[in-house]
């Protein structure tokens, strides 16, 4: 790769997240050379047929979050994009970008002298980019992602490996009592655990054997495809992966999830793979359900919303398709140690307030770049008084604020969801020495319900200020609140109760045992009676997919984790984020109801 070069400039501004890249409609286009044409189409419609081969995005911060779909790079790795320049890139989205071939450099000064259409260049060595008679210093770009980059991505970087033997490192897990050492954040603990290092700190890169992989059907197509395209023809170990079809099932698209679904196949059949699921809910759900994600280990998966297992004390984050591909051949996945944010939760949240509430104000304080690349751990009374339940859709929400993970503590409640001894995890914990880099308090007592409004999902207000706005559908359901207590805390709401007249209400259980229980509890009965539709457990409209897609100026009130520009309909849509609570109230009345203010029945 040149180590001097210029480009033509395509400028954009800040928190360009991967649903604008590459809207998720166009996500499961099997052939990458017919979605490149996609790319930006709902921001910048003329980008996939007039950029040219070498051409250089100047970018504001957080560009590339939201999703963690590989596509968002790709995309632009196969229109010919040679350089992203930004004031800070997403994590995912940073190791995505370099893993297919694109050179990230971070750089504030840029943006405010440049304007799509210059020509910029680009000196690697000096470490800086020119515009304009003006010339700025990036960062410097870590060995490792620049090799990445030179031998033509992860793809042509991991055969290179594969040729050269695939010499594995040497791995020997710390015991428990070496875990109990004091002075580290809970990040730096699991991660130093599994690499079998007595010390880590932030900005330390270690190689981890992760215990867990998980691969859903967005991916299988393109996993299968880099698989073949890297020469394997085994996995490290197939029992430390499962494949979850959640996204696209139901088929929506005659072509495109027809392919997901048979790659999936071939994957399990070719490589041994025995753990599948298939059509039985959430892929995220169903990794704590089934217990695939544990307390005190390490799991990764092709989708941003992995954080979710951190609600148990499992280090989890999300990949893309060509690094899961590396990571499934040699069983090893490097990590860079992470800063941490103490997150100290006191009080009791009342009723009508739940844990969506909560993480739903951290977001509207920190903003969706406010935990960028860090540990969110959260501790104190309120925390330990949540369910699992309620823990997993705090840390499934940590994501958006650009965070790497969001941790709880294991405690009694983490032992006895998964049948295990407390004192095989409790060194999970906050450590009073540790080192973080800011500690954020909050007293729950006093939080009102909240909700993310259009369009953004740091867009946070009190329901106080939205009350009364108008609603065409409400869903319940997702990875982040479709759990059992979810359908318990809606059911008791609309208990004999009706839906407002003209609104759509869809409920869609995050798992199929959730919605074997909702059955065998009343709740689906109660949902039925109250004039909901019940779809079958799936991502459903959280991802873009069926069961609810909205129209222009349309408005939507849903208990998912995103609301992206166009993420549940056309970009006119609007999309309001809200806790079930909030959404079974506002079902009922037609508009933003908070649960309190809900007439008494006759």
């Amino acid at each position: 790769m040149e180590k001097k070069f210029s480009g033509k400039i395509w400028k954009f501004g800040n928190d360009i997240d991967t649903d604008t890249i590459i809207p998720g409609k166009r996500g499961t286009i099997p052939d990458r050379n017919e979605m490149k044409k996609y790319a930006f189409e709902l921001l910048k419609p003329e980008f996939g047929s007039t950029v040219q081969p070498g051409d250089i995005l100047v970018a504001g911060t957080n560009f590339g979050c939201g999703s963690s779909r590989e596509q968002a790079a790709t995309v632009l790795s196969y229109n010919g994009v040679r350089c992203i320049i930004a004031k800070s890139f997403a994590r995912i989205f940073f190791r995505n970008a370099f893993n297919s071939g694109i050179l990230l450099l971070t750089c504030d000064q840029i943006q405010d002298v440049c304007e799509g259409g210059d020509i910029v260049t680009v000196d690697v060595d000096a470490q800086t980019v020119s515009v304009n008679g003006k010339t700025f210093k990036v960062g410097a770009v870590p060995e490792n992602l620049y090799n990445i980059v030179a031998n033509g991505g992860l793809i042509e970087d991991t055969k290179k490996r594969l040729a050269a033997g695939n010499i594995k490192t040497e791995i020997y897990p710390l015991s428990i009592e070496q875990c109990r050492k004091k002075g580290y954040t809970m990040v730096e603990k699991l991660l130093k655990k599994n690499a079998g290092k007595e010390h880590v700190a932030p900005g330390d890169i270690v190689i981890t054997k992760p215990d867990m992989f998980m691969v859903h059907d967005i991916y299988t197509t393109y996993l299968l495809e880099t698989m073949k395209q890297i020469g394997a023809d085994k996995i490290d170990d197939p029992d430390k992966v499962t494949i979850v079809w959640d996204h696209c099932m139901p088929t929506a698209v005659a072509k495109n999830d027809y392919d997901h679904y048979e790659a999936g196949l071939e994957l399990a059949k070719k490589y041994g793979i025995k753990k599948l699921h298939i059509g039985e809910g959430i892929c995220h759900t169903i990794m704590h359900e089934a217990k695939y994600a544990k307390p005190g280990e390490i799991a990764t998966a092709t989708d941003s919303h992995t954080t979710t297992y951190g609600g148990a004390g499992n280090f989890c984050s999300g990949i893309g398709t060509a690094e899961m591909a590396a990571a499934l051949i040699t069983g090893e996945l490097w990590f860079k140690v992470p800063e941490a944010i103490k997150i100290v939760l006191n009080g009791h949240l009342r009723d009508g307030v739940m844990s969506k509430d909560v993480i739903l104000r951290i977001l509207g304080d920190i903003k969706a770049d406010g935990g960028q690349y860090k540990s969110l751990e959260f501790t104190g009374p309120a925390a330990h008084e949540m369910s699992m339940e309620q823990r997993f859709t705090v840390a499934n929400m940590a994501l958006e604020a650009g965070a790497k993970c969001g941790l709880f503590e294991a405690d009694e409640k983490t032992a006895e969801y998964y049948g295990m001894p407390l004192e095989d995890i409790d060194w999970v914990c906050v450590d009073e020495e540790a080192k973080y880099e800011k500690v954020l308090t909050y007293d729950v007592s006093e939080l009102e319900p909240q909700l993310s409004c259009p369009q953004g999902v740091d867009n946070v207000h009190p329901i106080s200020e939205i009350k009364g706005t108008k609603m065409d559908e409400v869903y319940l359901g997702s990875c982040t609140n479709g759990s059992i207590e979810d359908m318990e805390v809606a059911a008791r709401i609309l208990k004999g109760r009706k839906v407002a007249k003209g609104l759509r209400f869809i409920v869609v259980p995050a798992t199929n045992t959730i919605f074997k229980q909702a059955i065998e509890r009343g709740y689906i009965k109660t949902f039925i009676e109250a004039g909901a539709v019940i779809c079958h457990p799936c991502c459903g409209l959280c991802c873009g997919m069926p069961y609810g897609l909205m129209t222009d100026d349309e408005r939507i009130l849903l208990t998912a984790n995103r609301n992206f520009i166009g993420r549940q309909g056309t970009k006119k849509t609007l999309s309001y984020l809200s806790s079930p609570a909030v959404a079974a109230a506002t079902a009922i009345m037609g508009v933003v109801t908070d649960p309190a203010d809900l007439p008494e029945l006759v």
